[in-house]
């Protein structure tokens, strides 16, 4: 699933290529694809696009009326003059004669159009703290009043947005925290690595352009770099890197994490 850095890539491989069109045509070829399917077509079609943004995993194409919010989930793609095939569920034509796609295998994203009060509404009430934005003791209080193991308190979007299982799992090794450790029992000194990781983890990843685990690309069909400097996430029964002990696999709120048992001992 494309997480915080993915994103912000997808956005920045874009926005040149975006702002000024006018969408000309709207081809919703998988109506469960889009909200508002009765009328997103009229709500869209005509409008000017005037910038691109990012809220944890969420796209946000400004219009000139209103807003698309975009979450691309498990495969979703948006891709700039990108190839059209039986994956490609909407296409935005603009007035230069270039498009764009949203192509998704899964079919599990969704496009919605929105005017500006309820977007603001729906990112206040569903989305959480942005990490490169977020002060510390603001992250601390929101995540302290919080029960559960810290692996899944990290993948809830409205504590912190952003953050999914490839970059919680890598977040929680450099933190030397186990992924089932209670959150209520965190000290300071782990309120403290947790920021720090979680915000310079994220940056590296989104300088390099991602993880592409799969099938990842972005706007250009670019594939991420960070992958390689994986620590943890997806090499389960491998060394570790550190210490050299193999590492293993568990459950968490129902998603597999990999972890040291030596660098990520349970207090």
């Amino acid at each position: 699933m494309p997480e915080l850095p993915e994103v912000e890539n997808v956005i920045r491989s874009l926005v040149k290529k975006l702002i000024g069109k006018k969408i000309i045509a709207v081809g919703v070829l998988t109506p469960s694809i889009v909200y508002n399917r009765y009328d997103f077509v009229e709500l869209v079609q005509d409008k000017y696009i005037t910038n691109l943004e990012r809220r944890g995993k969420y796209i946000i194409i400004r219009l000139d009326n209103g807003n698309l919010l975009i979450h691309l989930r498990m495969t979703g793609k948006l891709l700039f003059d990108g190839i059209i095939s039986k994956h490609t569920h909407v296409k935005f034509d603009f007035n230069n004669g270039h498009y764009l796609l949203y192509n998704d295998v899964r079919k599990f994203g969704r496009i919605s159009y929105l005017n500006n009060e309820e977007l603001e509404f729906y990112l206040a009430t569903k989305v959480g703290l942005e990490p490169a934005l977020m002060d510390y003791e603001d992250f601390k209080n929101k995540l302290s009043k919080k029960n559960g193991p810290i692996k899944k308190n990290l993948l809830d979007q409205t504590i912190i947005a952003g953050i999914g299982n490839i970059y919680a799992d890598e977040i929680l090794f450099a933190s030397g925290l186990h992924p089932v450790f209670e959150t209520k029992c965190l000290l300071e000194k782990d309120f403290f690595a947790l920021y720090t990781n979680i915000r310079e983890i994220l940056e590296k990843a989104t300088i390099a352009g991602g993880s592409t685990i799969r099938d990842y690309v972005n706007g250009d069909g670019t594939a991420g770099k960070y992958q390689d400097t994986h620590k943890v996430y997806g090499r389960g029964g491998k060394v570790c890197n550190c210490c050299g002990c193999i590492l293993e696999k568990t459950k968490v709120a129902g998603r597999t994490s990999v972890y040291c048992p030596v660098c990520q001992r349970i207090r």
